[in-house]
């Protein structure tokens, strides 16, 4: 492990040429700014914006990951076949957690960055937030670490089947967590990854709003322990997986 800060820098300057950084900047930037450009003519109640946004972006983050976990596999592929990651003398454990720290870390900035953003905006521009910093800062880490499974998901896949399958899935996971916050995701979102982190938002509000349900503990218990289990299931899992692949064929 004494070579990660080498490797997680090389990563990060393979990226700086690549519209990974932009996507996670322009982003969050772009999307609280469409919030509060709604917010503005919207006549709903604080508790009502603050709900569609969270499950807003909740739902479109299976999408944002597919497409950077994407490029970051991509980019291997063109520099030299993957020769990057499966031929250096570190080790490959360190070699794949460097890619995997770098694309968490920029997740969780910029999921910090638009729950800041809207949190500031939402009082300062529209006075209207009663929610406090610390509750969007919550919700943040809360979303950041229910999508850590996907990461892990979608990178291997990216890496051993494409891009393209990596895309279609996360758009297919956006389309997924939106029916997840309806009635038919009440029972089964628990097991659904990407309804997660709509799901624990929702509650999150909920509990703050003091609409909790006591109905809501048994899913919110089941949610997270199974959340918990199978991200350091995909992690263990992941990790052996890349210790034997050797690299995709030069027609996938």
């Amino acid at each position: 492990m004494n070579a990660l800060p080498g490797l997680l820098k090389a990563d990060l300057l393979k990226m700086r040429r690549t519209p990974f950084l932009l996507i996670h900047l322009l982003t969050p930037l772009i999307g609280a700014a469409l919030f509060m450009a709604y917010y503005t003519i919207s006549s709903a109640g604080e508790g009502v914006k603050v709900m569609a946004f969270l499950q807003s972006v909740a739902c479109a983050f299976p999408t944002v990951i597919g497409l950077v976990c994407a490029m970051a596999a991509e980019q291997e592929a063109t520099a030299g076949g993957f020769q990057g990651m499966l031929v250096l003398p570190a080790a490959r454990s360190t070699t794949y957690a460097s890619k995997l720290l770098l694309l968490l870390g920029f997740s969780l900035g910029a999921v910090l960055l638009i729950f800041v953003l809207f949190s500031l905006g939402f009082a300062g521009l529209l006075g209207q937030d009663r929610h406090g910093i610390l509750f969007y800062l919550t919700g943040a880490v809360i979303l950041f670490a229910s999508n850590i499974l996907l990461y892990l998901v979608h990178f291997a896949l990216s890496l051993r089947f494409g891009r393209g399958i990596s895309i279609g899935i996360g758009i297919t996971g956006s389309l997924l967590a939106a029916l997840m916050l309806t009635g038919l995701g009440d029972i089964l979102w628990p097991y659904i990854p990407f309804a997660w982190g709509g799901r624990f938002l929702s509650l999150l509000e909920l509990r703050h709003s003091g609409s909790w349900q006591p109905f809501a503990d048994t899913g919110l218990a089941a949610g997270v322990s199974v959340c918990i289990a199978g991200t350091i299931a995909a992690g263990v899992l992941s990790m052996l997986w890349f210790y034997k692949w050797e690299g995709r064929s030069a027609d996938n």
